[in-house]
């Protein structure tokens, strides 16, 4: 099967962390589109051997770059598109349809009670997300509290479920190693240590 991940802009945070570790435990041929700004989790991805484009957008109503993002999707043929962040299921939810993809699935990875993704969630954009989740054939909320608030938001129940992030405990494991590293880098001045003694 073929995925289209398609990601506001991969800086470093915990949905762009999470989609790297998705990519590293998934058994589908998998690429990743950037609505702009790659930035380090995308060198990661990169890294390992992940196809990762820049749609290059420069602002959020580029109606070209939905464009861009049918025409590239249709090309590559993707069994699903998987949207990642608020601009990006903005863009790639009515992009995935207009380009038929058979399966459309969005992941909410931060919604508050009064900010998605640190955007206020004011009446246009609340009915933007509502609007293109017309295009969405599954949303994965990343606990309990998204899934209610989704819900109250005004996405439909069923089409919601609950996939809590995982943890890769082999990248968190104690290495003794690292942290006699991090103590020498880390360690504070000689004469601030002796007086504390």
């Amino acid at each position: 099967m073929k995925v289209l991940h398609v990601i506001t802009g991969p800086g470093v945070g915990g949905a762009e962390l999470q989609l790297w570790s998705v990519l590293r435990h998934t058994r589908h041929d998998a690429d990743v589109v950037t609505l702009y700004n790659p930035g380090a989790v995308a060198e990661r991805m990169h890294g390992d051997g992940v196809s990762v484009r820049d749609l290059g957008m420069r602002r959020n109503t580029e109606l070209a770059a939905l464009r861009r993002l049918r025409t590239l999707i249709r090309a590559g043929g993707y069994d699903v598109v998987h949207a990642h962040l608020y601009r990006a299921c903005i863009c790639a939810r009515p992009a995935a349809w207009l380009a038929r993809t058979s399966a459309v699935v969005t992941s909410e990875h931060s919604i508050g009670e009064t900010h998605i993704e640190r955007r206020k969630m004011t009446s246009s954009v609340r009915a933007l997300y509502l609007g293109t989740d017309l295009f969405s054939d599954a949303t994965i909320a990343v606990s309990d509290a998204v899934r209610e608030r989704l819900v109250h938001w005004g996405v439909p129940a069923r089409k919601i479920t609950v996939i809590p992030n995982g943890v890769d405990f082999a990248r968190v494991a104690f290495d003794a190693d690292a942290r006699a590293r991090a103590r020498r880098e880390l360690a504070p001045p000689c004469e601030l240590t002796c007086r504390l003694c």
